[in-house]
């Protein structure tokens, strides 16, 4: 592994258990067991850490399949969302502070969360189209409210809760979160029973 990306690995890693606002670059290089110079000649600073990493996380969000085709789909774009955004947690646990002292990252992640909200809508309103799904569009426009708040607000309201961020159930807890503001919604079929046992049973993916 090059030395960029190994420190790009163990920066996030730092960011996540010990929170981005307590881990400095030397920090960084003592983990690495190499010189702040070593550290300097690949990123110019913690902020250029930082960004790099935001680059990572849209990249990977971005190739996230965006099917509309079913229900079964959007969930499972859900889970692969939670997956990624639980695997870079430490974007979200400060979001407002690091957007303040790294406004650089600021438009980029907005320009995500609008991509992401066009996605949600076009598949609730496919699923509305497809009979499986009732409402009217200020319905809908709540709905992705609810859905929204839930994806970047999940972590922060886990860790008040003294739960721990590195259990991976906080996924499928997130998802059924989801599913259930969804479930008064929903006209009850086969396919929406099969999901949410799927679901509780943690084998959707």
């Amino acid at each position: 592994m090059k030395t960029a990306d190994k420190i790009l690995l163990i920066s996030l890693d730092l960011f996540n258990t010990q929170g981005e606002r307590n881990i400095t670059s030397v920090d960084i290089a003592n983990e690495l067991d190499i010189s702040p110079g070593n550290l300097y000649y690949h990123f110019k600073g913690k902020d250029q850490i930082i960004n790099a990493l935001v680059e990572s996380y849209i990249a990977k969000m971005n190739a996230i399949p965006q099917s509309t085709d079913n229900n079964k789909a959007f969930y499972e774009y859900l889970f692969h969302a939670l997956e990624t955004m639980h695997l870079f947690r430490f974007l979200f646990q400060n979001i407002a502070e690091l957007s303040q002292q790294y406004p650089a990252i600021t438009k980029k992640m907005q320009r995500l969360s609008n991509s992401q909200r066009q996605y949600l809508r076009e598949a609730l309103l496919a699923q509305k189209s497809r009979g499986t799904l009732k409402g009217d569009d200020a319905d809908i426009d709540l709905l992705l409210d609810i859905i929204s708040l839930t994806l970047f607000q999940n972590l922060n309201y886990y860790q008040m809760q003294g739960d721990s961020l590195v259990d991976p159930n906080i996924v499928y807890r997130t998802l059924m979160t989801i599913y259930f503001s969804l479930q008064p919604y929903y006209v009850e079929s086969e396919e929406t029973r099969a999901i949410k046992q799927s679901i509780l049973d943690k084998t959707l993916v």
